[in-house]
């Protein structure tokens, strides 16, 4: 039970600064107790005197961590005088037994003086509290007030002054009230000073409390054993400062604490005087991934969507369909079973998505006459405008498109001949020159120039012979013309 009870102290002892000392080095430290012999302490309680109670304790403690701590014990006051404390056994090593037999005097008689402060600056002068190679501590027990006779009120605070003297030497106090009529404010002032303090006091409050107080309050021998316990404890643990504190061979070992950061807590641990691999989840940069990976409460900021959210994509014109988009990781994926523009056909649809059916198709078409172009309208295509065949006349021209010019047989009448796209005959007249025998011919003369009726008629003076002779001079001019050009 009393281990027990010892633990729950630890927790409300506050963490001491970094000790003061070589690296490397192993000094175990040195505790000065001055305790409270004023006549106050021969009050009963459970049968025994608070000074039996006291003693008991201390002797408990200092035997637990001998060879651990130097302890030394000053008691005050001197006999019946309102005097500075006597160091009753000097701080050394393996001296826990001269304490204990220094603790088995005579109790306390007499007056009831309580000087405090005055003990307190004797340990501020003390040599071997002043030695740098060490951590070097008081403890202070007392079950009262700052009291000399007469009572002076104006030195009520004056240990609180006397502590603060002694941190700034590098020496730490610890504040213990024993029993029920200590000064409850003048105490916690001083724990303030001496930086031993309670987990959770408050080092500002003018109206002390059990919560808010700083020193340690002790009302039994038991409860005083364990606090004093706690603090011979915590003095001598291993810290995190490349020193082997407790002297077991090993540097900071043992040694880890919580640690956070702005994604949450973890742990982390000392390795040579430094505190590291803190296990927190360290934060990182924002991604689409539904996790606040940059742990500002805040899940994929700056991401275009809430994964699993879908949304319609694509085009809903003509032939087109809409599809849809899935969010994953804060990002829209592709656009799936969506029907997109194709080129358009000539199918009466809109197949372009556009908005127009079957607009602007024109292509090429031919025959086997010529090339030409068609349309498309209401899905079907218009006639080719390319020229189709026909029947052959003699027109110098390819009428039914096989690649001859006015071929065939029928393209002229009897005994005429279609050449270069005329009908002559062999005398190289055209077809009804000078006298007309078909169903429109005439009654008139020939020769007269006249006609009767139809539509014949002849040049005036001209015979059909006179005709012929004059085409057959004209041909035979043109042939010597010919010859004479050649004999140039």
């Amino acid at each position: 039970m009393k281990k027990l009870f010892t633990f729950c102290l630890l927790a409300l002892i506050t963490v001491l600064p970094a000790r003061v000392m070589a690296q490397g080095t192993c000094t175990v430290p040195k505790v000065l107790i001055v305790l409270d012999k004023s006549s106050s302490m021969t009050r009963t309680l459970d049968s025994h005197t608070l000074w039996y109670w006291a003693s008991d304790a201390i002797s408990t403690v200092v035997n637990t961590y001998d060879g651990l701590i130097d302890f030394g014990l000053m008691i005050y006051p001197g006999t019946n005088h309102c005097t500075d404390g006597v160091v009753e056994v000097d701080i050394g090593a393996g001296n826990a037994s001269n304490i204990i037999t220094s603790l088995t005097d005579p109790p306390p008689s007499g007056g009831n003086y309580t000087p405090m402060y005055q003990s307190l600056d004797v340990a501020s002068g003390y040599a071997p509290l002043r030695d740098a190679a060490s951590e070097n501590f008081v403890i202070l027990i007392t079950d009262g007030w700052q009291w000399c006779d007469p009572y002076d009120a104006t030195t009520r605070f004056n240990a609180v002054d006397s502590v603060a003297t002694l941190y700034g030497l590098g020496i730490q106090t610890a504040v213990i009230g024993f029993y029920n009529s200590v000064d409850g404010v003048a105490l916690h002032r001083m724990a303030v000073e001496g930086n031993m303090t309670r987990v959770g006091c408050d080092p500002t409050a003018s109206s002390i409390n059990d919560a808010n107080r700083c020193y340690f309050q002790t009302d039994d021998g038991p409860s005083l054993e364990a606090v004093l316990d706690a603090i011979a404890l915590e003095i001598t643990a291993e810290i995190c400062d490349g020193i082997d504190n407790n002297c077991d061979g090993n540097i900071d070992e043992g040694l880890f604490r919580s640690c956070s950061s702005a994604c949450g807590s973890g742990i982390e641990q000392c390795v040579n005087g430094n505190w590291v691999n803190c296990t927190a989840t360290e934060t990182q940069e924002e991604i689409c991934d539904d996790v606040d990976n940059d742990c500002d409460g805040v899940v994929d900021e700056g991401c275009s969507c809430v994964s699993g959210a879908t949304r319609d994509c694509g085009i809903d014109i003509g032939a087109c369909g809409l599809g849809y988009q899935v969010c994953t990781q804060g990002l829209w994926s592709e656009c799936r079973e969506a029907t997109w523009p194709v080129e358009e056909r000539c199918n009466n649809v809109d197949d372009d998505c556009d908005g127009f059916v079957d607009e602007d198709l024109v292509e090429t078409c031919s025959s086997i006459c010529g090339n030409g172009v068609r349309t498309c309208t209401g899905g079907t295509w218009s006639q080719c405008s390319a020229p189709a065949p026909t029947a052959e006349i003699c027109n110098a021209q390819d009428d039914d498109c096989n690649g001859l010019i006015d071929d065939g047989v029928g393209l002229c009448e009897s005994g005429f001949e279609c050449i270069e796209g005329v009908c002559v005959d062999q005398n190289g007249n055209l077809p009804d020159a000078g006298v007309d025998s078909g169903d429109d011919s005439g009654t008139g003369d020939p020769g007269s120039g006249k006609a009767a009726d139809g539509c014949s008629c002849s040049t005036p003076g001209v015979s059909g012979f006179a005709s012929t002779g004059l085409l057959y001079i004209l041909g035979l001019f043109g042939m010597l013309l010919f010859v004479r050009r050649r004999s140039l």
